[in-house]
């Protein structure tokens, strides 16, 4: 989504990123963005999303992004304290020294607000399906990863290790962080265990995309497949990540009635804003098409 390209959005997508755009604005009257640049930005996750499902974008967040993307004073102070901020307790779990903070905080301005040779700014390309605090605290994570590699601490996170850091970006739902929260322990331990069980290729697919930073069509090279074989080795991997962590959670968890229906959700919740971060290239046609 490159805040510069043109997009003409249909008579309903218009509709739909009027009222987003005026209620994001309503919310945040010093993040001053043209509705023609947010509608520009925004019209491909829009229009990527079923119009059933289109409520469940976070436009707010959106606007956010597109204004840091057209460097807004007032979107990049929000962004630096809000969005960054959210993602610190994520990569203290990882290692709790304050220059291990500073340092993935610069590294994540520059690849997200910045980019480099290779990319551009990578907020680009968040489209809106998560909290935009969840989707840079995967970013921060996996940027954490890579600079403990690079001293040579990951050891923790050796084997399936890797599995428990998804638990930990925080949903931006007070309901689903609170219930993570009193479960954090059994639900990291559930990733790893379903994590464990995969059959080894899922995990080293996976694990190459996580800690080794391979995209999907690297780690076709890597098997000699198309990448369209990796996305749908990725979807089934998914499916089974989440079915196995609900089984471990209800066998092992004397989860009271009333929190049951929350649990359900923060699984489901927490692997499609984990994974989705992670394997944002994988779509639908992706994972269906093998030529």
């Amino acid at each position: 989504m490159d805040p510069q390209a043109a997009a003409t959005p249909s008579a309903s997508t218009q509709a739909f990123l009027t009222q987003a755009w005026t209620q994001a604005a309503a919310r945040w009257p010093d993040v001053e963005l043209g509705l023609e640049a947010f509608c520009a930005h925004a019209t491909p996750s829009v229009d990527q999303t079923a119009a059933e499902a289109r409520d469940k974008l976070h436009t707010d967040d959106l606007y956010l992004a597109c204004a840091c993307l057209h460097g807004v004073p007032a979107a990049l102070r929000r962004f630096e304290h809000d969005t960054l901020g959210g993602a610190d307790d994520a990569v203290r779990g990882l290692d709790p020294a304050p220059a291990f903070l500073d340092e993935v905080r610069q590294r994540l301005r520059t690849k997200l607000l910045a980019g480099d040779a290779e990319r551009g700014p990578r907020i680009a390309e968040y489209a809106g399906r998560g909290a935009l605090v969840a989707w840079v605290t995967v970013a921060a994570v996996r940027t954490g990863l890579s600079l403990l590699r690079e001293t040579k601490r990951a050891e923790k996170y050796a084997g399936d290790g890797w599995a428990e850091v998804l638990a930990l970006p925080e949903l931006g739902d007070v309901e689903l962080d609170y219930v993570k929260q009193r479960y954090r322990e059994q639900f990291a331990r559930a990733l790893v265990e379903t994590c464990h069980g995969l059959p080894a290729r899922d995990r080293t697919v996976l694990r190459m995309h996580f800690v080794d930073g391979l995209n999907i069509d690297q780690i076709g090279v890597v098997y000699g497949v198309h990448r369209a074989t990796v996305a749908r080795w990725i979807a089934k991997s998914r499916a089974a990540l989440l079915e196995g962590t609900r089984t471990y959670l209800c066998e092992h968890l004397a989860v009271p009635t009333s929190e049951f229906a929350s649990l359900d959700r923060l699984v489901r919740s927490q692997l499609d804003v984990s994974l989705g971060a992670l394997f944002p290239e994988v779509d639908g046609s992706d994972a269906q098409d093998d030529p």
